[in-house]
């Protein structure tokens, strides 16, 4: 019995030691005082300042190449929707002026390829 429980303990450490969270490639982790999301093997973190809203994409830790992407930031606060078109402002970040995102709305960001593939990440604040 007692070689079995150490077994079993032996196991569960090991699968510890190779969980999603030990294996991925860059730190969740704000680097910037947004919310992160992880999707599509990259972290999107956006940002809400005081009359903008920023958007920074890395992949694997590395900002991510921005030429040839388009975005769009979609908020729903209070029952209203509002849409802002996201601009490359260098590589890995985008920026939207002119928005802001209260506490309680909901933001979907739209990244969009050349090839016209999408990705979209959901945020609560």
């Amino acid at each position: 019995m007692k070689k079995q429980l150490l077994s079993v303990m032996a196991i569960v450490g090991a699968m510890t030691l190779f969980s999603p969270v030990a294996l991925s490639h860059s730190d969740i982790k704000p680097q910037h005082g947004g919310v992160v999301h992880s999707k599509y093997d990259l972290s999107f973190e956006l940002v809400r300042e005081a009359d903008s809203v920023s958007l920074y994409v890395n992949d694997h830790g590395e900002p991510l190449a921005t030429e040839g992407l388009t975005g769009q930031l979609m908020v729903l606060a209070a029952g209203k929707k509002s849409e802002a078109a996201l601009a490359t402002a260098g590589v890995g970040k985008f920026t939207a002026s002119g928005v802001q995102i209260p506490d309680g709305a909901k933001a979907v960001v739209t990244l969009t390829d050349k090839n016209k593939e999408v990705m979209t990440v959901r945020y609560s604040f």
